[in-house]
C-alpha cells in the first residue's frame, strides 16, 4: 500500500537525519555544501525524492573516505515551498559565518530567486549547482550550473508525438506561477517556430482556483492535445475530469508531475495514456551504468524504489562530486565554478554533461514515458 503523501512528508522530515541548522557545529576540513529544499510544501513529493537520491550519494562517499580526505557537510534545510521561508534560509545561509562551498539543489517557490536576488550571493563567488528548475530564473547567471535542459527542452520533445500524429490543435494548461509561466512561454515558442498558434491558454491558482474554468473553456475549443504544465495536484485533477468529458484529447506532461500520485488520483482508465517528459532517463534501463549504479547504493543506504527524481539527484550529487574531486584536496568555491564553467563532455555514467561558456544547461536530455494501466512508465 502506498504511503498518502501528507504522511509520507510527516515521516520524512521526523527521521530524515540530514536536516541541519546552518549554525550547526562543522569539522572544519568538510566540505560544506547548502540546499534549500521544499520537503514539506506542496511539492513536497518532489523535494523529497531529489534529496533522497543526492544524500545517498553523498553519504556513499563520505563512507568511502571523503573528497580526497576530506567529508561532505550537507546543510539541508526545508522551505516548504515558501518564498519567505526561501529568503530567509539563505539569509542564514549566507550570514552563519559558516563557510559554504557550494549550494546545490535548490527547489521550492521563490527558492532560485530570492538567492539570485541576494546581495551577498552575488558577492560571495560561490556557485549554485543543480537547482531543480526549467524555468529561466539563473539562465544568465555565470555562477549557475543546471542538470536538466530548460522547459523549452521539453516542450520541442513533447511536440515529436503530437506531430507526427498530425495533431495541429494543441492547448496549454498552466500553473499562474514563475514555472508555469515560464512553461507555457517556452510552448508557445516551439509552436511558433512551426508556424503553429495555442488554440488555448489556461491558468490554475496555486489553490486550485480556475480548474473548473479551465476545463470548460478548453473542452469548448476541443484541442486534439493538451499540455499540462502543471504541478502533480492540479494535473491529475484536470486529467480525472477533462478526461470524462473528451476521452480522444492527447495529454502530455512536463516533467514536474508525478506519475504515481497522477495516477492514483485519476485512476487507471483515466491517467494511462498520459505522456510525460522525463530529463534523465527511466531507473530501469539497465544500458546506462549510472542507472545500476545509482540503485546499487539506493539499496544500501534507503528502502525505497528508484525513481526519475532520486536519479537526478544522484546525477546531480555525483557530478558535483566528481568536479570537487578533480580540484584537489583544497580549492575555494570561485576555483569550483571556473572549473564547472570550462567542463567538457563530463561522463557521469552514460548521462553526459557540458558546461560550455554560452550555456549553463549541462544536458539537453528529454525522453518521453507513457502511464500504463498499471500505473508505470513505459520507456
Amino acid at each position: 500500500m502506498r504511503i498518502p503523501y501528507f504522511l509520507r512528508a510527516i515521516l520524512f522530515l521526523l527521521f530524515f537525519p540530514g536536516l541541519l541548522s546552518p549554525a550547526a557545529a562543522v569539522p572544519a576540513r568538510d566540505i560544506v555544501i547548502a540546499q534549500s529544499v521544499d520537503l514539506s510544501g506542496p511539492l513536497g513529493y518532489i523535494g523529497q525524492d531529489y534529496l533522497t537520491g543526492a544524500k545517498v550519494y553523498f553519504d556513499h562517499v563520505n563512507a568511502s573516505g571523503g573528497i580526497n580526505g576530506r567529508k561532505i557537510t550537507h546543510l539541508v534545510m526545508d522551505n516548504a515551498g515558501s518564498t519567505e521561508k526561501s529568503a530567509h534560509i539563505n539569509q542564514q545561509f549566507l550570514l552563519s559565518g559558516q563557510k559554504i562551498d557550494a549550494f546545490f539543489g535548490y527547489f521550492g517557490e521563490g527558492s532560485l530567486e530570492t538567492l539570485l536576488s541576494n546581495g551577498a550571493f552575488k558577492s560571495s563567488g560561490i556557485p549554485l549547482l543543480a537547482p531543480l528548475s526549467g524555468g529561466e530564473a539563473g539562465e544568465q547567471d555565470k555562477n549557475v550550473f543546471f542538470i536538466r535542459p530548460g522547459f523549452d527542452g521539453e516542450a520541442v520533445k513533447l511536440a515529436g508525438p503530437m506531430l507526427s500524429s498530425g495533431l495541429t490543435r494543441v492547448a496549454v494548461v498552466y500553473s499562474a506561477n514563475n514555472d508555469g509561466k515560464s512553461a507555457l512561454k517556452a510552448v508557445e515558442a516551439m509552436l511558433a517556430g512551426r508556424n503553429m498558434k495555442l488554440a488555448g491558454k489556461y491558468p490554475i491558482m496555486a489553490d486550485g482556483s480556475g480548474l473548473d474554468a479551465a476545463i470548460k473553456a478548453a473542452f469548448s475549443t476541443r484541442p486534439q492535445a493538451i499540455i499540462l504544465a502543471l504541478d502533480t495536484l492540479p494535473a491529475a485533477q484536470f486529467v480525472k475530469n477533462y478526461r470524462r468529458l473528451d476521452a480522444g484529447a492527447f495529454m502530455l506532461g512536463l516533467s514536474r508531475i508525478d506519475h504515481k500520485i497522477l495516477f492514483d488520483i485519476a485512476g487507471k482508465d483515466l491517467a494511462a495514456g498520459v505522456m510525460i517528459a522525463q530529463v534523465v532517463p527511466h531507473p530501469g534501463d539497465w544500458k546506462v551504468p549510472v542507472v545500476i549504479e545509482h540503485r546499487k547504493i539506493m539499496e544500501i543506504y534507503r528502502d525505497e524504489a528508484p525513481s526519475h527524481l532520486t536519479l537526478e539527484g544522484f546525477i546531480a550529487a555525483k557530478m558535483l562530486v566528481s568536479t570537487m574531486r578533480k580540484l584537489g584536496k583544497d580549492f575555494t568555491p570561485m576555483q569550483l565554478g571556473d572549473a564547472l564553467r570550462t567542463s567538457r563532455r563530463m561522463d557521469i555514467g552514460g548521462y553526459y554533461l557540458d558546461f560550455s561558456p554560452s550555456r549553463n544547461r549541462g544536458s539537453s536530455y528529454v525522453d518521453i514515458n507513457a502511464i500504463s494501466r498499471n500505473g508505470k512508465l513505459l520507456n
